[in-house]
């Protein structure tokens, strides 16, 4: 089911990665789930597609356009949440490679 809004896009991430993600509930797991919320949100706003129905587009665009202005270690932050996005599609064997140009694996 396609979100309505930025809101239900943000819960079908939090959905998805709560699902996927393993660890410490109080930590990494939550940084991550926070960022990809947001994330959801700026994708939903843009597309209007929630994470279950993301392309690999989708991603690389937030990525090109929208963390930009970030300090490298945020830069690299926001590239794991989005990895862990892609793992927990189970798209990572497929997509991992489109985003080779950002460097970091």
């Amino acid at each position: 089911m396609r979100p309505a809004n930025h809101e239900q896009a943000e819960q079908h991430m939090e959905h998805l990665l709560n699902r996927k993600l393993k660890g410490n509930r109080g930590t990494r797991v939550k940084e991550h789930t926070h960022r990809a919320k947001k994330i959801a949100a700026v994708i939903w706003t843009r597309f209007h597609v929630g994470p279950y129905q993301y392309q690999l587009k989708h991603l690389k665009w937030y990525l090109d356009t929208k963390i930009r202005h970030l300090k490298p270690d945020t830069q690299y932050r926001h590239w794991l949440t989005v990895k862990n996005i892609i793992i927990a599609l189970g798209k990572e064997s497929d997509w991992m490679g489109g985003l080779g140009k950002f460097g970091w694996r």
